[in-house]
């Protein structure tokens, strides 16, 4: 097997099941306090993961080529058309064909936000890969300073929205932003930080010590928690996939998960990323076999749903991953 960092295959694989977290919010009717830390919580350390991964193996051995910057975006880009052709289906049946201003609506969504409600990911990866690249190249002294500018403009329309809209300026400032994007969590402003983030750790030659590490790690993990209960109990967020603490948090876990080299668990790539673009649709199918066959807690208990919902999603990618081996795809 192909020597690399083992970790980072292995958490893959928990980002993956972050994200299907994320999207049932399994318990909700346990706990909202419990679902709150760890689904809303630590679960929003999976998108950043998936970001700083893209970057650090593409700047691993310095400044990438022109034909391996090529490759990767050709890459993400014929992964999110299949993704789009995959939810063609779903999005009919949700009438998003019906909807008013539908070429505005469709370029905005293909570019920003995606046309189904995890493909975002794809346009913000390589929407902010193309920034970060283009910072490095031309305005290379100001790279971190401009993409910590986009995050905090992120930041102030996501989990701090609620306080910020208050003021005037403010308010005004992202009513205007939120007509051509939903979020703020996008390429624009919310992923170059991640990607920069990956690529120093792909260019830093020393680690930390392994208990000054993890002491570090779970500090700023406690202070993500801490932030994320203030601010959703004191304020509405419009949403809350952003936190001051969530870089300092995401750079020491990667950083963490890149301080052991070993042999690499390949298939694990590749099944995470079948399980991250085909949940949603598990999700319909968990929901429909609940009602069709009456057993209703596929479809009413969040906990349930969320183990079949797993266990669906990675048996599809497992096949998958076979499959497209046997083809020579991988």
């Amino acid at each position: 097997m192909k020597k690399g960092y083992p970790y980072i295959d292995i958490m893959r694989i928990i980002a993956s099941v972050f994200v299907i977290a994320i999207h049932i919010y399994p318990f909700i009717q346990i706990n909202p306090t419990m679902d709150l830390i760890v689904t809303r919580t630590i679960g929003r350390l999976a998108v950043p993961f998936f970001f700083m991964v893209t970057s650090f193996f593409l700047f691993q051995n310095g400044y990438p080529t022109g034909e391996h910057i090529k490759k990767t975006l050709l890459s993400l880009l014929k992964w999110y058309v299949l993704a789009i052709v995959i939810y063609i289906p779903l999005m009919i049946y949700n009438h998003y064909l019906s909807q008013e201003h539908l070429v505005f609506t469709i370029i905005k969504d293909i570019c920003i936000d995606g046309p189904f409600y995890h493909l975002w990911y794809f346009p913000a990866t390589i929407i902010g890969l193309m920034i970060v690249l283009f910072l490095i190249r031309y305005c290379h002294r100001y790279t971190w300073l401009i993409v910590i500018g986009l995050y905090m403009i992120g930041l102030l329309g996501d989990s701090y929205f609620g306080m910020v809209s208050q003021i005037d300026i403010f308010h005004r400032f992202y009513t205007c932003l939120f007509q051509y994007m939903d979020y703020t969590r996008n390429g624009i402003f919310f992923a170059p930080l991640f990607l920069m983030l990956g690529i120093q750790i792909a260019r830093e030659k020393h680690h930390f010590k392994y208990h000054i590490h993890m002491i570090l790690l779970l500090l700023s993990l406690c202070v993500m928690i801490g932030e994320s209960l203030i601010l959703h109990t004191s304020y509405t967020l419009r949403h809350d996939a952003m936190y001051f603490s969530l870089p300092i948090v995401s750079y020491l876990l990667f950083s963490f998960l890149v301080a052991y080299q070993g042999h690499r668990y390949i298939s694990l790539k590749n099944i995470s990323l079948w399980v991250y673009i085909i949940h949603p649709w598990m999700i319909v199918v968990v929901r429909v076999m609940g009602k069709w066959s009456g057993q209703m807690a596929l479809a009413e208990n969040n906990v349930i749903q969320f183990l079949v919902v797993v266990l669906f999603s990675f048996c599809f990618g497992f096949i998958m991953n076979i499959f497209m081996k046997r083809r020579g795809e991988y």
